[in-house]
């Protein structure tokens, strides 16, 4: 479901507000789910919520390239020859940016440069991780990476991922199947490396989830 509200219908920071050029765009929501449309003649920002980008093959394989959360940008510009796609993985509020709009503001183009060069990086540890010969040695990567980019630290040295994912959505990612990806999670939890909170978030041990390249 598409739907359109007022930039001001939201309680943003006055820390968003000042670093933000475009706040009295107005923002449209999709909910969980939802495949967001792309368009060549401009790109999204995520303000609120998580979408992820991947990328459809003739022989139709998916391939998936990292996730956009808030402040960051996607679009149709991010490949000239694959089939990109974004999906909603929550409810999300994203702001319609113009390239033209880009072009002409010094600054606009300064705000987006970082994300850009973080969702790079993103895909190159993805490439990383998908590369590696044991299954859930990639499982623990993709874990580590999605703990990086959106966890939130806790006592004990645990992090809680903020948002949901299947067990079909992790085994897409590292192409497997989700009776696999199920099985091996429930080892993890069965030893102790990994745990869920009253929301079902999952919650690491970051002793055993070690860094990406590890």
């Amino acid at each position: 479901m598409l739907s359109i509200v007022q930039s001001t219908d939201l309680d943003y920071s006055q820390q968003q507000q000042q670093q933000s050029c475009v706040l009295n765009k107005r923002l449209y929501f999709h909910t969980k789910g939802d495949e967001i449309p792309l368009f060549p003649e401009g790109v999204w920002q995520v303000t609120q919520g998580l979408v992820q980008l991947s990328a459809n093959y003739e022989d139709g394989e998916q391939v998936l390239f990292g996730w956009a959360a808030a402040g960051a940008w996607f679009g149709t510009q991010e490949s000239a020859t694959l089939d990109y796609q974004a999906i909603a993985l929550s409810p999300v509020y994203l702001r319609w940016l113009r390239l033209d709009e880009i072009e002409s503001s010094m600054r606009l183009s300064q705000l987006l440069l970082p994300p850009l060069v973080k969702r790079m990086r993103q895909a190159e540890l993805l490439l990383i991780i998908n590369g590696r010969r044991h299954t859930v040695e990639r499982l623990k990567g993709l874990l580590a990476l999605l703990r990086d980019e959106l966890g939130e630290s806790l006592p004990n040295n645990q992090t809680r991922i903020g948002y949901k994912f299947t067990h079909q959505q992790l085994a897409s990612a590292i192409g497997t199947t989700r009776v696999t990806v199920s099985r091996m999670m429930a080892q993890f939890q069965a030893k102790g490396y990994m745990t869920l909170d009253r929301h079902r978030h999952l919650i690491l041990d970051d002793r055993y989830f070690g860094d990406i390249g590890n």
